[in-house]
């Protein structure tokens, strides 16, 4: 009998030294520094489109190597709030940029990260695109992103806003640039 307990304590001990182990080893820890973002530039300006573009760093400040296995933005623009365009935004990796929208798995050692760009193109409902944002508001966006490391996966998001004054800036910056080189964007 004592041989049983005595193995049950030995068994108990290499339980909480496996937990006490795996628990210090930590896992991968995703953060998109949005307050760190750039600020939105006119990318393209034509008679119905506007399309501006930011970058925005990240890092994995866990303990753990991870992958970012799916990142994208979602535009928060109820049509009840303003209905005057339409907006598409996508985003890329800057060191693999890509235009078709599709997130390539990336792994990010851990305490190091990197950077993305994200575009958000507004089309005019009206057809002119200068009047349409004349009114525009400010517009959420969420950064959501799928993390696979040690433990599960997860999805969590970052958020940023666009702002009505950053989007009349940039075009503003945009068409002052394209008049010093006299043509359009």
């Amino acid at each position: 009998m004592e041989f049983l307990v005595g193995l049950l304590i030995v068994m108990l001990v290499v339980v909480v030294a496996i937990w006490l182990f795996l628990a210090k080893q930590g896992d991968a820890h995703f953060r998109f520094i949005v307050v760190q973002r750039t600020d939105f530039t006119l990318k393209e300006l034509s008679e119905n489109t506007a399309t501006f573009i930011c970058t925005i760093p990240f890092i994995n400040n866990g303990t753990q190597d991870g992958t970012l296995m799916d990142v994208y933005p979602r535009h928060l623009l109820p049509c009840e709030q303003f209905d005057a365009v339409d907006v598409d935004s996508r985003l890329t990796l800057d060191s693999a940029n890509r235009n078709d929208g599709y997130w390539e798995a990336y792994i990010v050692p851990k305490g190091t990260g990197g950077a993305i760009y994200l575009t958000v193109k507004f089309t005019a409902k009206s057809g002119d695109i200068m009047t349409a944002l004349k009114d525009m508001v400010d517009m959420p966006i969420d950064i959501v992103f799928q993390v696979v490391a040690r433990s599960p996966w997860y999805i969590d998001k970052n958020r940023l806003v666009m702002t009505a004054g950053e989007i009349d800036n940039a075009l503003a910056a945009g068409q002052q640039a394209a008049a010093r080189q006299g043509e359009e964007i």
